[in-house]
C-alpha cells in the first residue's frame, strides 16, 4: 500500500492512502475525513475495467444482463430519440429536428426564436425529456412570466410527466425556512419572483442547474450601461447553469443594442459590438434557431396550417344602447378623473373603473349585472356604516333596499322560505365586505395580460371593492341602470342571425364562441337555447385543466352540443381544430389574445379553412380603436403586398407587427385614456406612432435574420424512421421486465400488456392509437416505466458486465463496447457507443462490430480467454484500437478531449 493508492473500506467507502504508518497501519483520506486503519481492514479498489475483466462468466442470464446495460445506454443516444416521446402529442418535424440539434450540441446555449404557435414549450419539454433519458438532467429551472407559470406547470407535468414544482405560490414550494433552490431539483418560477437580490443570492448558493430556460426572453433588457433586474437575473443564472436556453417569438424589438445584449448572455465572445453583429450576422446561426410558419410542415411535407379567413362585422348601437352607453361612459370618466386626482391613493379606483370598462366592452348585460351587484354591496356597506354611527332608521332602510335588490335580482318569492334565503345571502355578502381590499389582485384583473382566473375574479372583485368609490356612487349607478335598454342587444341579435345562417347550410356545424366574462357567457347560452332549442350549448368557464378537457370532450362528440362558449379560460390549453367556425363576441384589448383565440381552431390538424368572425360595435371606444388598428394593419400590408386573395392581412405579417406592438404600446392605458378623448384624436396619434415603430422594427428584424438557416424537411428525414426504435424499446422492456419476474404479453404489433411489480399497464407504441384510446399508455423513452428501467440497468455493478456467447464463429473473438463522451468547444458533443472486436491474435473483426446486437443472444458457454491474459489484451490491443477508431471518427485529436468507459466485455465463439 503506497501513498496515492485507491482503497475501499466496508464502512467508509472509497479512499486514498495518504501515508504508511508503523505496525501495518495506514493514514487514509475519505470523504468524511482522514482516518488511521490497519491494512487488513481495507482492500485495493479495482477500476471499473478491472472489475469487468475479473468477473467474466458464462450463462444466458449474465449475457442478457450485459445486453440490458448496453441497451440502456444506447437507446437514449439513438438519432431519432426525440421522436420517441411518450407524450400524447403530435410531433412535428421542426420540433424533432430542433430537439435533436440542441441535445447533441456542446455547449447547449441557444435562443429559440420560433414564431408564435410552433410549440416552443413542447420543444423545451422534449429537450428536458431527452436529457433526462440520457441521464444528463437532474436539476432544471424554468423562468417564465407570471401569467404563464400555470400553463408551463400543466404542460410539463400533465403532458410530459416531468414532475416540476412551482416556486413561491401559496401551498407550494417556499424558501422561508430553507433554500428551496437547493432542496428541489425541478422548479418553475416567475421572473418577478426570482429577480429580488435576496432570491438571486439563494439561487447562487444552491447547486448549479443542469438547464435554465427563460421564456419570453425579450423582456431581459439592457439599455446602454443600464441592465434591468430581469437581465441581471439572467446574467447570474447563465453562469450558474451548464445549459442555458432563451425562448422568444419576438427576440428583437427593433433595437440592435438590446438584441446584441441578449446574444451576450449566450456567447459573450461571438460579437464585439452591435455593428459587428450586423456585418457578421451569419454567425447568429451558432446560437439562434428561428422557424417560421411558412417553413414548418407535416411529416409528409404538406403545409402545417390550413388557411384562415378573418372577417370583421361592424355595426352601430341601437338608440337605447347609445343612451345607456353615454351614461356609462360618463360614470367611468368621473371614476378615472377622481382616481387621477388622488394619485397613488386612487389606483384601486382606477382599476375598478378599468374592469368595468372591459366588462362593458363584452356586453351591456354583463356590465348591468356587475353594476347592479356593486350597487348592492355599496348599499350594504353604507348600512353597516349607519349601524356603526347608531343611525338605526338609516340602517334599517338601507338593509331593506339591499334585500329588495337581492329579491329582484335572484327572483326570490316574498315568502317565509324566500325571506330566510335572502337573510342567508345577505350574511354571506356582509362577510365578503369585511375582507381586506387586495389592490394587487385588482391590478392583475384590470391588466390586458390578466390570466383566465384573474379575469373571471375581476367580475367579483369590482362588486366588493367598495372601500374605494365615487361620491354618491349608489345614485350614479342607479342613473346608469335606469337607462338600460329593455330590448335584445344589437350584438346578440347579429350573432343569433349569423348562427341561423350557419345552421341553415349545415345543421350539424360546430361553432366556437368567445366571450370574456361569465355574465356575457350566461346571456349567450340563454339566448341560443331560446332561439335554437336542441342545438345544445357547453360552456368552458375556467377551473382546472381537467374541467377544460371535459368541456372539450363533450363538444367534440358528433352527437354532442353544437356550440362551445369560452371565457378567457379557453385562450390556451385546448384544441378545437375539429371545429372550423369561431365568433369573437367581444374583443380582448390585447390583439395577441385574439390570435390565441383563433389558434384554438386554426392549428395543426385543421382540415378546412378556419372561418373567424369578429363582432364589433363601431361607435363604442373599443370598437373604434379595434377598427383603427385593423385599418392601419391593412394599410401596411397593402404597401408591402402582404394581403391574400380574400383581402386579409397575411398571418405572418400580422403576427410580426402585433408581436412588436405589444412591447411598444400599453393597451390598458390606451383604452383608459380614450374615455376622455371622444374624438379619439390623441388615441389615433398614439396608435399610429406605435404601429409605425412596430413596422420599422419588423423590417430591422427581417434584415438581421435573413441569413439564419431555414428549416428543411431534409433535416428531418434521417430522424423520421422510428419503427426500429419503437421495436427496440419493446424488446428492452420485455427482456428487463421478464428478467425481474414480471410478464409482458404482446397482443399485436402495436399493443402489449406489462405486469410488473404488482402493477398492470396496457401500452402501445402507436401514437395515433394512444391518442384515440385513453386506456392505452404510449410507450416511449420518457415513459416512467422505461425511465425506471433505463436508470436501473445503467447503474448495475461492473462485476456483472463480463459475459460469453456462442454465435457460430470459427475463431475466438472478444467484443468490447465503450461509452464515449467527446468534447470540443463550439461543436456538437459526441456521446456515442463504440464497439471494438478483436480476435485472439489482436486483429480487428469489423463484421462482429457491425452485428453488435446479435452478439448478445444465448447460448452462452464458459469463458474462453484465460483470466491472466485479459488485462494485457485490453491494454496492448483493444485500447490502442479504440484510440485509432476515435481519431478516425474525429472524436480524438488536437484540441479535442474525450472520456472512454468500458460498458461490456463479451467473449465470443
Amino acid at each position: 500500500m503506497q501513498p496515492g493508492q485507491r482503497i475501499v473500506h466496508a464502512d467508509f467507502g472509497e479512499g486514498i492512502v495518504v501515508a504508511a504508518l508503523p505496525g501495518g497501519y495506514l493514514r487514509v483520506f475519505f470523504a468524511s475525513g482522514e482516518r488511521e486503519l490497519h491494512a487488513d481492514a481495507i482492500q485495493v479498489a479495482q477500476t471499473r475495467s478491472e472489475q469487468i475483466l475479473g468477473n467474466v462468466a458464462g450463462g444466458p442470464e449474465r449475457l442478457l444482463r450485459a445486453w440490458l446495460h448496453v441497451e440502456a445506454h444506447a437507446l437514449p443516444l439513438m438519432e431519432n430519440s426525440a421522436a420517441l416521446t411518450a407524450a400524447r402529442i403530435d410531433l412535428l418535424p421542426h420540433q424533432v429536428v430542433l430537439t435533436h440539434r440542441v441535445a447533441t450540441a456542446c455547449p447547449r446555449r441557444f435562443l429559440v426564436a420560433d414564431e408564435v404557435g410552433l410549440g416552443k414549450t413542447i420543444e423545451t419539454a422534449l429537450l428536458l425529456r431527452e436529457l433526462a433519458s440520457r441521464g444528463e438532467l437532474t436539476r432544471a429551472l424554468m423562468v417564465v412570466p407570471a401569467g404563464l407559470v400555470n400553463n408551463w406547470h400543466r404542460e410539463l407535468n400533465e403532458i410530459f410527466h416531468l414532475n416540476f414544482e412551482v416556486f413561491g405560490s401559496e401551498g407550494d414550494v417556499t424558501d422561508r425556512k430553507s433554500n428551496a433552490f437547493a432542496k428541489h431539483d425541478r422548479l418553475i418560477a416567475s421572473v418577478d419572483t426570482l429577480k429580488r437580490p435576496a432570491r438571486i443570492r439563494r439561487l447562487l448558493e444552491a447547486p448549479k442547474w443542469d438547464l435554465v430556460v427563460f421564456d419570453e426572453a425579450h423582456h431581459l433588457s439592457a439599455y446602454g450601461d443600464r441592465k434591468t433586474a430581469n437581465y441581471k437575473l439572467a446574467e447570474s443564472l447563465r453562469d450558474h447553469a451548464r445549459d442555458f436556453l432563451l425562448l422568444s417569438a419576438t427576440p428583437h424589438q427593433g433595437d440592435h443594442y438590446r438584441f446584441w445584449m441578449l446574444i451576450q448572455l449566450l456567447n459573450p465572445t461571438l460579437f464585439r459590438s452591435p455593428d459587428e453583429m450586423l456585418e457578421e450576422r451569419h454567425r447568429l446561426n451558432s446560437v439562434v434557431f428561428r422557424r417560421t410558419k411558412a417553413d414548418a410542415c407535416t411529416p409528409d411535407g404538406s403545409p402545417l396550417f390550413a388557411r384562415r379567413w378573418v372577417h370583421t362585422e361592424s355595426f352601430t348601437m341601437s338608440e337605447g344602447e347609445t343612451g345607456f352607453y353615454a351614461k356609462l361612459r360618463e360614470y367611468l370618466q368621473d371614476g378615472f378623473d377622481l382616481a387621477r386626482k388622488k394619485g397613488s391613493e386612487g389606483h384601486a379606483l382606477g382599476f375598478v373603473m378599468t374592469i368595468f370598462q372591459k366588462i362593458a366592452a363584452s356586453s351591456f348585460a354583463a356590465v348591468r349585472s356587475t353594476l347592479r351587484r356593486r350597487q348592492l354591496m355599496l348599499t350594504i356597506h353604507e348600512a353597516l356604516l349607519k349601524d356603526q354611527a347608531l343611525d338605526v332608521d338609516g340602517h334599517l332602510e338601507l338593509m331593506k333596499q339591499a334585500k329588495n335588490i337581492i329579491r329582484v335580482e335572484s327572483n326570490i318569492p316574498d315568502t317565509p322560505l324566500g325571506n330566510g334565503e335572502i337573510d342567508r345571502m345577505l350574511a354571506e355578502l356582509k362577510y365578503r365586505l369585511v375582507r381586506k381590499l387586495d389592490e394587487d389582485s385588482l391590478a392583475v384583473a384590470a391588466s390586458s395580460h390578466s390570466s383566465e382566473q384573474s379575469t373571471i375574479a375581476g367580475e367579483e372583485m369590482v362588486t366588493t371593492a367598495v372601500a374605494v368609490s365615487l361620491p354618491e356612487e349608489r345614485s350614479r349607478i342607479a342613473t346608469v341602470l335606469a337607462a338600460f335598454p329593455a330590448i335584445q342587444e344589437t350584438k346578440v341579435e347579429k350573432l343569433m342571425r349569423a348562427l341561423g345562417s350557419v345552421w341553415n347550410q349545415n345543421p350539424a356545424e360546430k361553432v366556437v364562441i368567445f366571450a370574456t366574462y361569465l355574465a356575457t357567457v350566461d346571456l349567450l347560452a340563454r339566448e341560443i337555447d331560446i332561439s335554437y332549442p336542441g342545438q345544445g350549448v357547453v360552456v368552458l368557464r375556467g377551473g382546472d385543466h381537467g374541467m377544460k378537457l371535459a368541456a372539450e370532450k363533450r363538444f367534440r362528440k358528433a352527437d354532442g352540443p353544437r356550440v362551445l362558449i369560452c371565457t378567457a379560460a379557453g385562450r390556451e390549453g385546448i384544441n378545437l381544430q375539429f371545429a372550423r367556425i369561431l365568433f369573437n363576441f367581444d374583443l380582448p384589448w390585447n390583439p395577441m389574445d385574439l390570435e390565441q383565440r383563433i389558434g384554438r381552431i386554426h392549428r395543426y390538424g385543421q382540415r378546412d379553412t378556419a372561418q373567424v368572425y369578429n363582432l364589433v360595435l363601431s361607435d363604442t371606444i373599443e370598437g373604434s380603436i379595434f377598427l383603427l388598428l385593423t385599418d392601419k394593419l391593412e394599410e401596411i400590408a397593402k404597401t408591402l403586398g402582404k394581403v391574400d386573395e380574400q383581402g386579409n392581412v397575411t398571418e405572418d405579417l400580422r403576427a410580426q407587427i402585433l408581436g412588436q406592438l405589444s412591447d411598444r404600446l400599453s393597451y390598458d392605458q390606451l383604452y383608459r385614456n380614450a374615455i376622455s378623448d371622444p374624438e379619439l384624436r390623441r388615441t389615433r396619434q398614439e396608435l399610429e406612432a406605435a404601429m409605425s415603430n412596430a413596422n420599422e422594427a419588423r423590417k430591422v428584424v427581417y434584415e438581421l435574420f435573413q441569413d439564419l438557416d431555414r428549416f428543411s424537411l431534409d433535416d428531418y428525414q434521417p430522424l423520421a424512421d422510428i419503427d426500429a426504435g419503437k421495436r427496440r424499446i419493446v424488446d428492452f422492456v420485455k427482456t428487463a421486465v421478464e428478467l425481474d419476474g414480471g410478464q409482458v404479453d404482446l397482443f399485436d404489433q402495436d399493443r402489449l400488456r406489462v405486469t410488473f411489480d404488482r402493477t398492470e399497464l396496457r401500452c402501445t407504441i402507436n401514437r395515433d392509437l394512444a391518442r384515440s384510446d385513453d386506456t392505452l399508455e404510449l410507450l416511449g423513452l420518457d415513459h416512467p416505466l422505461v425511465l425506471r428501467l433505463l436508470h436501473h440497468w445503467r447503474s448495475i455493478s461492473p462485476a456483472e458486465l463480463g459475459a460469453t456467447a456462442t454465435v457460430g464463429l470459427n475463431q475466438l473473438v472478444v467484443l468490447t463496447v465503450w461509452l464515449i463522451q467527446g468534447y470540443q468547444r463550439g461543436a456538437d458533443a459526441t456521446a456515442t457507443l463504440v464497439p471494438i472486436a478483436v480476435d485472439h491474435a489482436g486483429k480487428r473483426v469489423p463484421s462482429v462490430e457491425k452485428r453488435l446486437r446479435d452478439c448478445f443472444q444465448p447460448p452462452s458457454d464458459a469463458p474462453a480467454v484465460p483470466a491472466a491474459e485479459r488485462s494485457a489484451l485490453l491494454q496492448m490491443v483493444i485500447e490502442p484500437a479504440l484510440q485509432r477508431e476515435l481519431q478516425h471518427r474525429g472524436i480524438a485529436g488536437v484540441e479535442k478531449s474525450h472520456a472512454a468507459r468500458l460498458i461490456a466485455w463479451v467473449e465470443l465463439k
